[in-house]
C-alpha cells in the first residue's frame, strides 16, 4: 500500500530511565529553563499512516494527553524495563477494540468484545508482561477495569514478511542491551508520489547491535529507499555497561548513514546545548556524518515532543 502523505512519528520521551529532572537533583541541567532539558521517560508515537506507540514508560498516561492520543492500533515494545513498560495499564481506556473507535464518553464502546490492543515483544518481554501484569489475565469479578492485551511474538516477523499496520511495514531490529535481548524497531512506508520507501529506525537501550541487524536495516532501508532518521540510544560522553555512549551512537550513525541522527535517553549530565556542541566538535572523526550534514542532513540530540516525518 502507497501513501501520499508522510509517516509522522513524535518522540514523547527522551530521558534516560531516571527522567529529566532527576528527584531531588539541583544540576544546572535539571533546574534548566530550556524546555528541551525536561525529558520524559523514552516513548514515541507513530501518528500515520497508523496510530501506534513504542514503550509505555510510567509517563504514558500524561504523554497521551499531550499528544493528544485518542485510539491505537497497536503497541510495540522494546524490552520490560520498567522505564519502557510500567505505563501499559493506561493503554486500557481504549484497548476494548483495536484502534480509535473506542469513545472514553461512552462507556458501553469500552465493553466492545474482542481481543484487545496487539502488543507487540519478544518472548522475554512478554514473558515479564503476563508476570507483572498478571491480573490482566485472570478471570475476576466485573468492574476497576483493567486493559485487554493480544500479546504477539515479534521474532516471527522477518524480511520479507515484516509486520503490517494500515500499510506501515514494521520488522524487529534485534539488539543487545547489556545481556538482555532487546528489539529496535525499522518502520517503512512507500511513497505514491515516488514509489520509494522511506524508513525511521527507532533503537533504544543497546549496548551493542549485532552485524546481522545492521544488514536488515541497510537492506531494507536503503536500497531502493532512504533511511529518513535514524532514532539512537545515546546515554552519555563515558561509555556505559549497558547502553550507547555518544561516540558509539556516532559510529553507528556512520555506518547507516540516515538523513538525520537523533539522540535519546540523555541523562541529566549535559543541557541540549552542550550535547549539540559536543556532537558539532565530533563530526571530523566521521567522514559519513559530515558529509551528510553538509549536504543538509543533521545529528542532533532529540527532545520531548520532537515530530519527525519519513
Amino acid at each position: 500500500m502507497c501513501y501520499d502523505w508522510p509517516m509522522k512519528m513524535i518522540l514523547m520521551g527522551t530521558g534516560t530511565s531516571h527522567g529529566v529532572p532527576v528527584i531531588g537533583c539541583a544540576c544546572s541541567v535539571c533546574r534548566s529553563p530550556d524546555p528541551r532539558d525536561t525529558r520524559f521517560r523514552c516513548s514515541a508515537y507513530i501518528a500515520s499512516p497508523a496510530r501506534i506507540v513504542i514503550d509505555t514508560g510510567p509517563e504514558f498516561r500524561l504523554q497521551a494527553i499531550r499528544h493528544g492520543i485518542t485510539g491505537l492500533d497497536a503497541v510495540l515494545l522494546t524490552h520490560s524495563h520498567a522505564d519502557h513498560l510500567h505505563g501499559l495499564d493506561d493503554i486500557r481506556i481504549f484497548s476494548h477494540t483495536k484502534s480509535s473507535d473506542a469513545n472514553p464518553a461512552n462507556p458501553r464502546s469500552l465493553e466492545t468484545e474482542g481481543k484487545g490492543i496487539p502488543i507487540y515483544a519478544n518472548p522475554a518481554c512478554l514473558r515479564d508482561v503476563r508476570y507483572r501484569f498478571d491480573y490482566v489475565f485472570k478471570d475476576v469479578q466485573l468492574g476497576g477495569g483493567k486493559p485487554k492485551l493480544d500479546l504477539e511474538d515479534n521474532s516471527v516477523f522477518r524480511p520479507g514478511s515484516p509486520l503490517v499496520i494500515q500499510g506501515l511495514e514494521i520488522l524487529p531490529v534485534p539488539l543487545l542491551h547489556g545481556r538482555l535481548d532487546d528489539s529496535g524497531y525499522l518502520l517503512t512506508e512507500t511513497r505514491a508520489r515516488d514509489g520509494r520507501r522511506h524508513s525511521i529506525a527507532y533503537l533504544t537501550d543497546l549496548s551493542s547491535i549485532p552485524d546481522e541487524s545492521v544488514k536488515l536495516i541497510m537492506e531494507n532501508a536503503c536500497n531502493g529507499g532512504t533511511l529518513e532518521h535514524l532514532v539512537v540510544d545515546a546515554i552519555r560522553i563515558k561509555p556505559h555497561s549497558t547502553h550507547f555512549c555518544f561516540n558509539d551512537a556516532l559510529a553507528l550513525a556512520d555506518r547507516l548513514q540516515a538523513r538525520h541522527t537523533w539522540f535519546i535517553h540523555l541523562t541529566h549530565d549535559l543541557s541540549h546545548e552542550q550535547v549539540e556542541a559536543f556532537i558539532a566538535a565530533s563530526l571530523r572523526n566521521y567522514p559519513a556524518l559530515l558529509r551528510i550534514v553538509g549536504e543538509g542532513g543533521s545529528v542532533a540530540p532529540a527532545y520531548d515532543g520532537l515530530v519527525l516525518e519519513a
